[in-house]
């Protein structure tokens, strides 16, 4: 009498090791890649800024430095508002006064909640946007790519403004 034997055609599990391998070289591939950076840290520099609404409406072309930097969790920037003229010699107190006053700057710390920006000011060229009742202060993200950066904010009286920047680095 013949025996008969079923032939197998072996396992066919999503696990075997030829699938495992290749999920783990993945893996491998983008590990840096989900490591890097969030996308907004770095420096970036001011190109413009646009208004919507109220007596300035319109979009200028910043010509005064402006700085923004994101590290991990914190930001710096310094916004200088006005030109400013060189003093020869030593410069008088009122001087360094009005040169100063011209400044924004602002440190501290920040996280993105959605598109919103969320910062809270450790220290500021201004001493009222570190009062509790100023803090946190929110800007929108409008947009945010690799070299690109748009934010916005719109105050009380419903004016926007629209802060445009490059990725200096």
């Amino acid at each position: 009498m013949q025996q008969k034997t079923l032939k197998s055609f072996g396992k066919t599990t999503v696990w075997s090791p030829a699938p495992r391998s290749i999920v783990l070289s993945l893996a491998l591939l983008f590990l840096p890649v989900l490591a890097l950076a969030h996308p907004i840290e770095g420096v970036w520099v001011g190109t413009a800024m646009q208004t919507i609404g109220g007596d300035n409406e319109g979009t200028v072309q910043v010509t005064n430095p402006r700085i923004l930097i994101y590290t991990k969790g914190f930001f710096s920037w310094t916004f200088e508002n006005n030109d400013r003229v060189a003093v020869q010699g030593t410069a008088t107190d009122r001087q360094i006064a009005d040169a100063l006053r011209g400044l924004n700057v602002a440190a501290g710390t920040y996280m993105i909640v959605g598109d919103q920006i969320k910062y809270i000011r450790h220290v500021t060229g201004n001493p009222n946007g570190q009062l509790p009742q100023n803090q946190p202060f929110f800007r929108t993200i409008r947009t945010l790519t690799a070299t690109r950066l748009e934010t916005s904010v719109t105050n009380d009286a419903g004016v926007t403004t629209i802060l445009r920047y490059r990725r200096a680095e």
